[in-house]
């Protein structure tokens, strides 16, 4: 059987991420890697090449599992801001403190990378620039979706602390009042 077929790179994606949440990016290492998942050096470099090659694989991974909320969250509504709103919603969802918790950490240690960094930078000025201002819903749905973003990064901080119902009834404002 060829190595191809022994690599689980879900695992490693699985491993890769514990020692990401545990220790950091400057933790992760190929040998720490192939260690905890119990695989030759090799088998972590054939699958990942280096260690920016596992924090993109780490970041696509992730990415791909937020485009699969998106798409059941705008119910395949390819309406002008349906992804703009789940969006919006997803951020809204995240109110278990453990799934919220690791998210935000996942998403704070992935931004230490120039690479992860300047990805997320174009994806929000993407977003922002799809939004049309120059009409209430538009400037409403800015709005909304900046307030989505900061009550995510204040939590993800830690600057405020608000139990699950708070972040739920916030949300609810922010959907009542801008979407």
């Amino acid at each position: 059987m060829s190595t191809k077929n022994k690599i689980d790179k879900n695992h490693l994606i699985s491993v890769i991420e514990d020692i990401i949440l545990d220790e950091g990016i400057s933790g992760l290492s190929i040998r720490k890697v192939a260690s905890k998942a119990n695989i030759s050096i090799g088998g972590v470099q054939y699958a990942f090449g280096n260690k920016e090659g596992m924090i993109k694989a780490v970041a696509h991974k992730n990415e791909d599992d937020y485009n699969q909320q998106i798409e059941i969250l705008s119910k395949n509504d390819n309406s002008k801001y349906a992804k703009l709103k789940a969006h919006i919603n997803y951020i809204a969802n995240c109110n278990s403190t453990e799934e919220f918790s690791k998210m935000s950490r996942m998403v704070t240690m992935l931004l230490q990378d120039e690479i992860i960094l300047k990805e997320f930078q174009d994806c929000y000025t993407t977003s922002l620039d799809s939004i049309d201002t120059s009409n209430d819903e538009g400037k409403k749905l800015r709005l909304a979706f900046l307030l989505s973003e900061a009550l995510f990064a204040l939590l993800s901080f830690k600057y405020i602390k608000l139990s699950d119902k708070e972040q739920k009834e916030i949300f609810e404002d922010l959907k009542k009042f801008l979407l």
